[in-house]
This record gives C-alpha cells, sequence and structure tokens, in this order.
C-alpha cells in the first residue's frame, strides 16, 4: 500500500518557527546514508548556511556506529554523485572538513557531510535512555525527541476508531504474537519463540515466523550471533512461515484481532536499556487489544506517561522493570500462563482499560501533548544552532569572502531565505551595540 510519510514532513516542517532544511530516508525506513536526501530543495545551495539542517532519523533506531565511520574517499565519492553535488560544493566541504582529515586515520560521521554550514546538526529521533542518542550529542548534534510513530499510526489505523467488525469477538486463542523477522539485532525473537515452544503456549497462539529472514538466510542454516539467544532452531520450524510484506505494519488484521485475546508486542529494541516504540504497540491500542510488550525496560511507564494504562491491576507486569533481557522473556512467559487462567471479571476490567486507551489514542489530548512535545524541543533545538554559529561556519564564510559571493543575491528568489539572512545579520548588530553580549564567532 501507498505509505504517504512525505505529509509527516510537511507538517514538521510546519511546526518549525524559522526556515529548516529537511534530509529524509527513501525510501521510508531505510537507514542507509545513501538513501538520505534533501526533503525540500527550495532553498538555493548559498542559503543553506542560514538555514538549519534537519535529519530525519525518527522512523528507525539510532544506530550511531553506523554514521561515524572511517573516512574512506572511494566511500565518499559515490555519495557525492548519489547527492548531484557540484565540483565546487565538494570541494567547499573536504575543505571545511580538513581539521577532521588531516589525521592518519580520520574518523567523520557521515550526517556532517550534508550541504548546510553550521557546526550544529539537528537530528529528529524517537528513542530515549539511549547511548547513540548520548553519543551523537556528544558529536555536535542536536537531538530532538518526539514519538514519531504515535503521529503515524494515528494516519495508519484510523479506521479501526470506527470499524465495527472489531467489536465482533469469536475469541479461539489467547495469543496473537507477530513474528516476522529475526534479523540480527532482532535475535531475541528466536529465545522467545523457543521459549513458548518449552513451555506449551504454541496451540495457544495465533502466530508464525519468517523461515527465511529478510537477509534470506534459512531458518535451520542461520548462525545465532549472540550466544545467550543460541536455541534448537529446528524446532522452531513448526511455528508456521510468515510470508507477510513488511508493508503490512500500516494496516490491521481484523481476523486476527478479534480470534485472540491479547496481543504479544514483539518491539524492534528489546535488548537493550533503549525504549524506541514503534506502530506495533499502537495497533492493539487502536484496534482496542490487550497488550503484553516486550521492549526496553520501563517501556510500559513511557505508555503510562503518554496517559496510556496499563494491565497491572489483573496480571503481573514486573517484566517491565527487568534490565536482564533473557529474564524479561522469561518473565513475559510466565504472565502469559498467568493470563490462561484470568476469570470473567478479570476480563471484564482489562476491557475498561482497553476502552481507555483506544478513545485516549484517538483523542485530541493525546494529538496534542505529542505535537506540542515535537514543537517545544524542535524549536529549541533550532533557537540554539541560530544563536551558536560556530567554528564551521565562520569558515565557510571566510571561504565565501574569498571566492566574492558574499553580496550575491542570485537564486535568492525564496523571501523566506533571504529574510533568514536579515534577520541573522540583525541578531549580529544588536549584539554588537550591546557590549554585554559576546559576539558568537569573533
Amino acid at each position: 500500500m501507498n505509505i504517504p510519510l512525505d505529509n509527516l514532513y510537511h507538517w514538521i516542517q510546519g511546526l518549525a518557527q524559522h526556515p529548516v532544511i529537511l534530509y529524509v530516508f527513501h525510501p521510508h525506513g531505510s537507514k542507509d546514508i545513501f538513501d538520505l536526501d534533501i526533503f525540500d530543495n527550495r532553498f538555493p545551495t548559498f542559503s543553506r548556511s542560514f538555514i538549519p539542517s534537519i535529519i530525519c532519523h525518527d522512523q528507525e533506531p539510532l544506530t550511531f556506529s553506523n554514521f561515524n565511520i572511517a573516512y574512506d574517499p572511494n566511500k565518499l565519492i559515490p555519495l557525492f554523485e548519489h547527492w548531484n553535488w557540484t565540483k565546487d560544493d565538494i570541494d567547499e566541504t573536504l575543505f571545511l572538513h580538513s581539521d577532521v582529515l588531516q589525521y592518519p586515520d580520520p574518523k567523520i560521521n557521515y550526517f556532517k557531510l550534508l550541504p548546510g554550514y553550521c557546526d550544529w546538526r539537528i537530528v529528529l529521533h524517537s528513542e530515549l535512555n539511549s547511548q547513540d542518542v548520548k553519543k551523537c550529542s556528544q558529536d555536535g548534534f542536536q537531538m530532538v525527541y518526539y514519538w514519531s510513530h504515535a503521529i503515524i499510526s494515528r494516519d495508519w489505523y484510523r479506521f479501526a476508531q470506527q470499524d465495527t467488525r472489531l467489536l465482533r469477538r469469536n475469541k479461539e486463542k489467547t495469543f496473537l504474537v507477530y513474528c516476522r523477522d529475526w534479523t540480527p539485532n532482532r535475535e531475541y525473537r528466536l529465545k522467545f519463540l523457543d521459549l513458548l515452544v518449552q513451555q506449551d503456549l504454541l496451540d495457544d497462539c495465533v502466530i508464525s515466523t519468517q523461515h527465511i529472514n529478510n537477509h534470506g538466510v534459512h531458518l535451520s542454516d542461520y548462525q545465532v550471533q549472540d550466544p545467550r539467544f543460541s536455541v534448537d532452531l529446528n524446532r522452531l520450524l513448526v511455528i508456521p512461515n510468515n510470508n507477510t510484506p513488511s508493508g503490512s505494519s500500516a494496516d490491521y488484521d481484523v481476523k486476527d484481532i478479534t480470534s485472540t485475546a491479547i496481543s504479544v508486542i514483539l518491539e524492534t529494541v528489546v535488548d537493550s536499556i533503549k525504549i524506541h516504540l514503534t506502530e506495533k504497540i499502537l495497533r492493539p491500542i487502536a484496534c482496542g487489544h490487550p497488550f503484553l510488550l516486550a521492549a526496553g525496560p520501563g517501556a510500559l511507564a513511557y505508555l503510562r506517561r503518554y496517559g496510556f494504562q496499563t494491565f497491572d491491576s489483573v496480571f503481573d507486569e514486573s517484566y517491565d522493570q527487568e534490565v536482564d533481557t533473557i529474564k524479561r522473556l522469561e518473565s513475559i512467559v510466565k504472565t502469559m500462563q498467568q493470563i490462561q487462567n484470568l476469570n470473567d471479571e478479570d476480563w471484564k476490567e482489562i476491557q475498561k482499560i482497553v476502552d481507555h486507551n483506544k478513545q485516549h489514542f484517538f483523542s485530541e489530548p493525546f494529538m496534542k501533548q505529542v505535537s506540542e512535545e515535537l514543537t517545544h524541543n524542535l524549536n529549541q533545538a533550532i533557537k540554539f544552532c541560530l544563536d551558536n554559529r560556530g567554528e564551521l561556519f565562520w569558515k565557510h564564510r571566510k571561504s565565501v569572502r574569498r571566492a566574492g559571493l558574499a553580496n550575491q543575491w542570485v537564486g535568492f528568489k525564496d523571501d523566506a531565505a533571504k529574510r533568514s539572512i536579515q534577520q541573522f545579520r540583525k541578531i549580529r548588530l544588536d549584539r554588537f551595540n550591546n557590549s554585554a553580549v559576546p559576539i558568537v564567532g569573533q
């Protein structure tokens, strides 16, 4: 199906109180630097000196090491060609980063090579308790958090608010477990599936998993990279093969929801203290389905922070506080066994919580909370970047003046870009007139 996520980024541009340049991954969900392109190319190259750049890494978890890598001209040249850079663009970028590149074994963050001349770049992300966010911040990025999947899921699952089919329940099994891929960063799922086999829970689950993962490796041939997750993979072949395409995450299956009592959510990030919640947890909420959540420790508290209720009044949710991944998975399985023995009164209490969550998900207060959080965090970062243009910016300005381009307005057809430059010059003049305030860059 077509997923119009460009609308999300137009909306973000509208929330910014200053012109911004967005860089977005296409296709959406990619983490490949070669899939990162400028979203709106309405600003001429020269004006990018004055307009903050924002890298939208808000859909997938950050992995700092993927972008902070050894400098390799053989990799940079294809990257520059992909971005359709001119020779002048390339020469300018390499000149600006010459201080880094002069070391014998230089490392450079590829995000910093994007056009735009400021020591600070903004990165949109959607994770908490993250060492990767901390490392990016220490490397000169302004990190802007918001829960992107909350906005996306409101669009994807909007029909669930009115879908009366979801009310016609005919329980066949207790648990709904979506477990599509088990590539290396999701190996924990193999361990979880094996725990279900060991505890004879498979027969009470609507469950399937890919027999061939996204890297083209068959389950029986896969070599588990983390010894903690080593299991007898052949016995997992009794689980039906899942051929569902990845795009199915933007939809919901009515039969799966109505024929089961509770969803067991296996999030993308589990084997970490990082919390990165996606559409996976919001789908059962939108569809009025209770849930167990395998994610980073504290994920249930994360949901409660946004006004959702969880089910600790009915069954054990202590698994959410367990830092050790294996123990957390084992605890979830124990809670599944507890759920199998709930009575009718317990399920009535669960239904009250489910009804609250669905109503809250589609409510204006929830949308307002998410959007105001983004607006506040984004505009704070933009203001910081405008007020703290550092060495890279002034190095670029000097090179521009040497080239005789400082006063050329050719190509400045966009009034917002002109106003951005004029505003910046006014700020510097005001600071000059107030000697108590140091002039940035002097």
